[in-house]
């Protein structure tokens, strides 16, 4: 797994203003219950803030996580899905922050969970 070093700066790492998503996609879990949200960024010089958030077709936050200060360039996670029975189809938001900048980047994705 790639990650950023401060003693062995990454070739091609960017500034934090360029930082931005390669890659973001979701994985359900076999139970429907949970995903694995797979996060790619752009190498770095200084580890950006992540915030995450998964909305229902209500547009109502059913899970989130925040990683502070992310020193992988490719990271996986797993969000619950609460209420289990939330309806979707779902939508992912991510976003790269810094705190003197805000948001540099965020992407967004739709998403339907298998039928059983």
């Amino acid at each position: 797994m790639r990650r950023f070093s401060p003693l062995h700066p990454t070739e091609g790492a960017v500034s934090p203003a360029e930082v931005r998503f390669l890659d973001l996609h979701v994985e359900p879990w076999e139970d429907n219950r949970r995903i694995r949200v797979h996060i790619r960024l752009t190498p770095f010089q200084k580890p950006p803030n992540l915030e995450t958030s998964l909305v229902d077709v209500m547009e109502r936050v059913i899970a989130s996580a925040t990683v502070i200060e992310n020193i992988d360039f490719d990271l996986v996670f797993t969000l619950h899905i609460r209420p289990p029975d939330a309806p979707g189809p779902f939508r992912l938001t991510s976003q790269v922050e810094y705190e003197d900048l805000g948001v540099v980047d965020q992407k967004s994705i739709r998403f339907k969970l298998p039928v059983e």
